[in-house]
């Protein structure tokens, strides 16, 4: 009994219970923060072009499957080697709209989504960090961060890097509702390749009381490694890797990526050369440096778990996926695969967080890590703006209406199956005519 006492005491110390859960009033301010959130992903001008130009899988597998394949059949079929249960039943969802809907209805799931993980953010940080504005700039982060909304915006195709992100956040929140974030970690895990990093949270999430979300995604877990194990999977390239190319691509899509932005770093990387990795580097390290020194037992954990997790996702998706594409010799630096530097900036984003909210003792101390804040809350908002600004990141391919369109003239010609263009250049999917209403 005494050593069960002391593991779950020491559980306890690194995953603390946060405030008690949000009471009625502040209900408002989450759905507020939640309709402002989706707001701002569907409204900004790439946003805005998602609602009219489905993205890659989102048509040429999820939605083409859930048209021609039983719903069950459909929700356990893995693709590139593993499950895709949450965009695969958000397609049978979308499917049972007109069709005219289905670029719109894919953006406004993925969007919604996406604005849930930045809420868990905000109501699960608060048992590590205290500062509220600081808490609602991580969550915000989720919604904002300019790697996010290229090639990964308001599509299910590229959700799951940022539900592994709201995934580790919900285990860490012990006192969630218990029911909609059991749901949430199961569908995560049901969705992401990578949720097996996660699971030594889960296990510790065991000895403290409330274990059913633990539980649930242990479960998903499971299935998700089984379905893993019997699936075939065709690589992207058989490129041999190179650790040193590795290593620098690492740095730039995560360090400078989190600062700058996938699209800027083809434009200072040249000039400025292995500089701006240092400097990245450096405004990262002072307050992870400062969460390590000053943060109690949970917070100083935070920094190593969510700064390993950073480094572990960047470079298993480099090694796995590695193709000469992925040098930072190429065209555009990091814009090839930009998608995954998602969740290891997000990672690395909390881990700097968390020392941004310690407090230092010294005057020396405070000034440096305030100092931090103001590099860091700089640098994050000018490469959001500057995001804004960026031509490249909306969609101009064929519209989804028009995609249609063509289909049903081509049936109607009489063609015996319908073809939908989409985006990006060269995907399609094929479906049967009475699909399309011809």
């Amino acid at each position: 009994m005494a050593t069960a006492e002391r593991s779950s005491a020491l559980a306890g110390s690194v995953i603390p219970l946060p405030e008690e859960p949000p009471h009625e009033r502040a209900w408002l301010g989450y759905s507020f923060c939640f309709v402002l959130s989706v707001a701002f992903l569907l409204l900004i001008p790439p946003g805005w072009a998602r609602l009219d130009h489905l993205w890659a899988e989102d048509g040429a597998r999820f939605m083409v499957d859930a048209v021609r394949t039983p719903t069950l059949t459909n929700l356990i079929e893995p693709y590139g080697g593993y499950l895709h249960t949450l965009p695969r039943l958000v397609a049978e969802v979308v499917a049972l709209l007109p069709l005219e809907w289905t670029a719109a209805g894919f953006a406004i799931a993925a969007a919604m989504l996406r604005a849930l993980v930045a809420l868990i953010t905000f109501a699960a940080s608060g048992a590590y960090l205290r500062s509220t504005p600081l808490r609602l700039a991580l969550a915000s982060l989720v919604v904002v961060l300019p790697a996010g909304n290229s090639e990964t915006l308001n599509n299910m195709s590229n959700l799951h890097w940022f539900l592994l992100y709201g995934a580790f956040w919900a285990l860490l929140w012990r006192n969630a509702p218990r029911v909609p974030v059991a749901l949430f970690v199961f569908l995560a895990a049901l969705t992401s390749p990578l949720v097996f990093i996660l699971a030594p949270i889960a296990l510790v999430r065991l000895v403290l009381p409330r274990k059913e979300v633990p539980i649930t995604f242990l479960v998903g877990l499971v299935v998700q490694g089984l379905a893993m194990l019997l699936a075939t999977r065709t690589p992207y390239s058989h490129d041999e890797v190179d650790p040193v190319q590795v290593l620098l691509s690492s740095l730039l899509r995560v360090p400078v990526v989190a600062f700058t932005g996938s699209e800027r770093v083809g434009q200072i990387y040249p000039a400025l050369g292995n500089l701006l990795i240092l400097g990245a580097l450096l405004a990262a390290a002072v307050p992870m440096a400062a969460g390590l020194r000053f943060g109690d037992r949970a917070g100083r954990t935070l920094v190593l778990v969510a700064g390993a997790y950073s480094v572990i996702v960047i470079l298993a998706c480099l090694v796995l996926n590695w193709t000469q594409v992925l040098q930072v010799q190429a065209p555009e630096v990091v814009m090839a695969a930009q998608r995954y530097s998602i969740a290891p900036c997000l990672f690395l984003f909390t881990a700097i967080f968390v020392g941004l909210d310690a407090t230092p003792g010294r005057m020396w101390e405070r000034a440096v890590v305030g100092a931090s804040r103001y590099v860091v809350g700089i640098a994050v908002v000018v490469s959001v703006f500057a995001h804004l600004q960026e031509p490249k990141t909306v969609l101009r391919g064929i519209p989804w209406d028009e995609s249609l369109a063509k289909a049903r003239a081509d049936c109607a010609a009489g063609a015996p199956e319908a073809r939908l263009e989409h985006e990006p250049k060269d995907w399609f999917f094929v479906v049967p005519c009475r699909s399309v209403g011809r």
